[in-house]
C-alpha cells in the first residue's frame, strides 16, 4: 500500500509539470479499468456515468491521479463528476487519502482553466467545515495549541467557539509545513485579528511567516516566551488593565481579578500590557513572581507561580464521518 501511495504522488507530481516530449501520456500511467471508467463518464447512457462513477469511487486512492487530469482536462460533463467523486473521496476517513486530494485540489485552483479552478473553488466551499475539523485535529497531533473564547465572553453567532489564539509550544513537531494547516482553518481566516503565538525556542523560519501572512492578512503573529500568568488586557496603553483572568491560570491562582490594574510584577513597575508581557517573556514556568495590583481604590500584594502554556480542549474534534 505503501508503495502504490508513493506512485500516486509521483502520478500526480507527474501531471502537474511539464512533460518531456518522449513521454507517454498521462493517462498511459492509469490502469485500463480507470482509464475506461473515466471515458464512461461522458457516456450518453445515464446508467453506464452512474457505474463509471460507482468504479472510480470504489477504486478510491488508485484513481486520484485520473479524477485530477479528468477534472482539469476533461469536458465539463467529465470535470463536474470528477470533482465530485474526489469530493466524496475526501471524506472518508484515511489521512492519506485526503492530504491527496487537499494537494489536488489546491493544484486545480491555480491551473489555466477558469472552469476548473471555478468548480475547485466552490468544491472546497462546501467542505470548509470538514477542513476546518481535520485541519484543527492535525494542528493538535502536531503538538499545536488551540485556545477557543470562554462562553461568557464569546459573540460569535456561528454556532461554533471563537478561536481567541493558537501556539506553537516547544512540542511542536510540525516544523514549517505543518502551518500550512491554518490556512485550512476558515474561522481563523475569517476572524478579527487572531493570534499565532510562537513560544521562544520554536524553529520557525522567518520565510514561512511572510508567506503565511500573505495568505492570512488578518492573522497577528507574536513572539512569547514559554510561561504564561493567564491574563488579557482591555487596552494596549493607559496601565495594564485586566479585561479577562483565564480559569485555572496562575494568575487565578494569585486572586486577579476582572478591572484588577496590575502594578508591578517582580519588582518591576508596568505600565502597559505589552510591558506585562515582555517580562513575563523571561521567565520559565514555575517561577514565582511577587505581583502588586490595585482593585479599586484598594493596593493588594499577592505572589503568581507562573504555569506554562496549557493545550486546550478542541471543541471541534470531528466524529465520525458519514459515507455518501
Amino acid at each position: 500500500m505503501l508503495a502504490l501511495k508513493s506512485l500516486v504522488s509521483l502520478t500526480l507530481l507527474a501531471s502537474s509539470s511539464v512533460a518531456p516530449e518522449d513521454a507517454p501520456p498521462a493517462d498511459a500511467l492509469y490502469p485500463e479499468s480507470i482509464r475506461s471508467a473515466i471515458t464512461r463518464l461522458d457516456e450518453s447512457d445515464f446508467r453506464q456515468r452512474e457505474e463509471a462513477v460507482d468504479e472510480l469511487y470504489t477504486a478510491g486512492f488508485t484513481a486520484i491521479p485520473a479524477l485530477k487530469e479528468a477534472a482539469d482536462k476533461g469536458s465539463p460533463e467529465v470535470s463536474v463528476r470528477a470533482v465530485d467523486i474526489l469530493l466524496r473521496l475526501y471524506q472518508i476517513e484515511d489521512e492519506s487519502t485526503f492530504e491527496t486530494i487537499e494537494q489536488v485540489f489546491t493544484q486545480l485552483k491555480h491551473v489555466e482553466n477558469l472552469s476548473t479552478t471555478g468548480r475547485a473553488e466552490r468544491a472546497f466551499d462546501t467542505v470548509s467545515e470538514l477542513r476546518q475539523k481535520r485541519a484543527l485535529l492535525k494542528f493538535e497531533q502536531l503538538g499545536g495549541m488551540v485556545q477557543f473564547a470562554e462562553p461568557n465572553l464569546d459573540r460569535q453567532t456561528s454556532g461554533r467557539p471563537r478561536i481567541e489564539y493558537v501556539m506553537l509550544g516547544r512540542d511542536w513537531l510540525g516544523g514549517d509545513a505543518g502551518l500550512q494547516l491554518l490556512g485550512r482553518i476558515e474561522d481563523i481566516r475569517l476572524a478579527d485579528m487572531p493570534s499565532l503565538y510562537i513560544i521562544r525556542g520554536v524553529d520557525i523560519s522567518d520565510a514561512t511567516l511572510l508567506n503565511l501572512k500573505a495568505e492570512l492578512p488578518n492573522l497577528t503573529i507574536n513572539r512569547r516566551g514559554p510561561a504564561q500568568l493567564g491574563v488579557t488586557s482591555i487596552g494596549r496603553d493607559g496601565g495594564c488593565i485586566i479585561k479577562a483572568v483565564v480559569p485555572g491560570s496562575a494568575a487565578e491562582r494569585a486572586g486577579l481579578r476582572m478591572f484588577d490594574q496590575i502594578l508591578k510584577i517582580d519588582q518591576r513597575s508596568v505600565e502597559s500590557f505589552d510591558e506585562l508581557v515582555e517580562i513575563i517573556g523571561e521567565k520559565e514556568p514555575g517561577d514565582q513572581v511577587p505581583l502588586v495590583f490595585r482593585r479599586g481604590a484598594e493596593i493588594h500584594n499577592s505572589v503568581a507561580e507562573l504555569s506554562g502554556w496549557k493545550p486546550a480542549q478542541s471543541k471541534q474534534v470531528p466524529t465520525k464521518i458519514p459515507q455518501k
